[in-house]
């Protein structure tokens, strides 16, 4: 099972995510990610567990937990997804639809 840790500080390795996630059970593997968007930056990983028991147990523990003065946000990876941060419809007007309207 893949699993998102989201709001990592700044200085975490994948040493260090891998030795919090292996009290739960085996990781397979690991991956750090930084990405800016309007001058902010935002770090997050991927951890990969094998047994999906175990995984659960991990996202239940770690969820919410203040990790280096950062309260982590764990939970299962949403896979297929576009980054939704740069796609969608967006703002404006509605478009009309006549089979709204009764007749």
């Amino acid at each position: 099972m893949k699993i998102f840790v989201g709001k990592l500080p700044m200085l975490t390795g994948e040493e260090e995510l891998q030795k919090l996630f292996v009290q739960y059970g085996h990781v397979t593997s690991v991956y750090i990610r930084r990405e800016s968007e309007n001058g902010n930056n935002f770090y997050y990983g991927m951890v990969e567990m094998p047994v999906k028991k175990q995984a659960l147990a991990a996202i239940k523990a770690l969820n919410g937990k203040k990790y280096n003065g950062h309260l982590l946000i764990v939970h299962e990876a949403r896979t297929g997804l576009k980054n939704r941060r740069h796609s969608g419809r967006g703002g404006g007007r509605r478009s009309y639809d006549p089979s709204d309207t009764e007749q």
